[in-house]
């Protein structure tokens, strides 16, 4: 309801009649003492609660105080509870039955991430230790089954038994990768090494002792088998010159030498 010219328009639109003029003013200042009335009601609503968030009054939706918030979902699916504690601030999160099923705290020893199962067993932890990260993965009793962590020599990747004791490694380091397979009595079963000038494979027997050594470098390929008192008993080795064969007895003298060029023994 335009009531004066329009400047957009050719023509100038008639003015109102006195009549018109003061019902449209009444619904323009009806419509106004409505809005008022509503930000009245909103502005008090907001008072009311800041003034109880300070008091730390418990809401159904929060509670503030000096040293927690929470939040709680309305449908009582869940609840947030962030805490500042003498050792840090934590970060919490519970299920609908009230259970913790995550946190992120900071500890002295640096930040820490739990992610646990209903009954409160962590199944996967990330945390710091001595500057570096490690990251845990349990079974869903609670014990760790596997990690994966930095260190100083670089990185270490681990799996362990129902009992929580290493039964493999695989580490990365500047020298070259390693991998180590473990017996359930802790000993070295099998090792493999990848360094600048070749890889070497190793089998050991069940106290750890080498019993067998394969290696490869760019000269040649050389695999050695050992006795039960670790003399060489068998040695397979091809090199530019050809295959090498070297028997031994069980003080680890060669008794047979075989080669591309003949053979040499002593036959008894």
């Amino acid at each position: 309801m335009t009531r004066g010219p329009d400047s957009s328009s050719k023509y100038p639109l008639p003015l109102l009649t006195k009549s018109e003029y003061s019902l449209e003013m009444s619904e323009h200042f009806s419509s106004l003492a409505e809005e008022v009335a509503r930000l009245r009601v909103e502005v008090e609503s907001l008072r009311q609660t800041v003034a109880a968030l300070t008091a730390g009054d418990l809401t159904p939706k929060g509670a503030l105080t000096g040293e927690a918030l929470k939040i709680r979902d309305g449908d009582g699916r869940g609840q947030a509870r962030i805490t500042i504690a003498e050792n840090g601030p934590g970060l919490y999160l519970y299920d609908a039955e009230g259970r913790c099923r995550g946190l992120f705290e900071m500890r002295e020893k640096g930040a820490a991430l739990e992610l646990r199962d209903e009954d409160g067993s962590v199944l996967v932890a990330l945390k710091t230790v001595d500057g570096h990260g490690q990251l845990l993965a349990a079974a869903p009793d609670g014990k760790p089954r596997a990690a994966i962590r930095s260190t100083k020599h670089g990185g270490v990747v681990k799996v362990m038994n129902a009992a929580g004791r290493p039964l493999g490694y695989m580490i990365g380091s500047d020298k070259g990768g390693e991998i180590e397979l473990l017996s359930p009595s802790h000993r070295a079963g099998l090792s493999a090494f990848a360094h600048s000038d070749g890889g070497m494979l190793r089998m050991h027997e069940g106290s750890g002792e080498v019993m067998a050594s394969l290696s490869a470098n760019i000269d040649s390929g050389l695999l050695t088998v050992f006795g039960n008192l670790g003399e060489q008993a068998v040695t397979l080795c091809a090199g530019a010159e050809g295959g090498h064969v070297l028997v031994c007895d069980n003080e680890g003298s060669v008794i047979l030498d075989i080669s591309n060029t003949g053979v040499d023994g002593n036959a008894e």
